[in-house]
């Protein structure tokens, strides 16, 4: 006779089988189109519904996750606004698959990159693009963390001077320069313990890295 314990590890089992059949059954049942519209309908069922619980965040998890499996610039869309969530869990396979499709389709991604910056409004969607396009290391990337040292938030700014630093481009030195005096403050995500930062510390930072890599 099995154990309680070994009886409810079955159940896992089960539920783990039953997921990936009906995984694989979503991908194999009609066209993207299709799939899109119920992965949006969830998105919204979700949001509608507050978004923030926890039977919510998990959906967004999981769509989140399949959207990776679709793409094109509706997926791409789709993907940004959960990036765009207050929740890190929630944004956390998001980015994931926007930098997994990025790798082989970076122009679609970089589109829908585009169109976010040129709103303006998903601040924690541009919080974390930055970090996204510095992993991919595209050329094209620069240009667009460029345009983001513009925006308001301090916080979208930050990821930009962390991201351009780590492209590693030294052209960027003369933009970086405009932000040395800059007082804002942001969270140390490097050390969260030391409490906050100055913007212009860390434009400073970046400036001296970018140099010692030009000479």
């Amino acid at each position: 006779m099995k154990s309680p314990h070994a009886a409810i590890l079955d159940k896992v089992f089960d539920a783990d089988r039953a997921q990936r059949r009906a995984q694989g059954e979503f991908f194999t049942t009609g066209e993207d189109d299709a799939r899109l519209d119920a992965v949006e309908a969830a998105i919204n069922q979700a949001w509608s519904e507050g978004g923030d619980g926890e039977e919510g965040i998990a959906r967004l998890m999981r769509v989140g996750s399949l959207l990776g499996d679709i793409g094109g610039t509706r997926g791409c869309k789709l993907l940004l606004r959960l990036l765009d969530h207050d929740e890190p869990e929630v944004r956390a396979p998001a980015g994931e698959s926007l930098l997994d499709l990025a790798y082989s389709r970076y122009a679609e991604v970089a589109r829908a990159i585009e169109r976010v910056i040129d709103d303006g409004k998903a601040v924690n969607a541009l919080s974390e693009v930055p970090y996204i396009l510095a992993e991919i290391g595209e050329p094209g990337g620069v240009k667009l963390c460029l345009r983001l040292l513009k925006h308001p938030s301090a916080d979208v700014v930050a990821a930009s001077i962390e991201s351009l630093a780590a492209f590693g481009d030294p052209t960027v030195v003369k933009e970086l320069e405009k932000l040395r005096t800059d007082r804002r403050r942001v969270a140390d995500e490097e050390d969260p313990e030391a409490g906050e930062v100055m913007l212009g510390d860390l434009a400073s930072e970046a400036i001296d890295h970018l140099r010692s890599l030009d000479g």
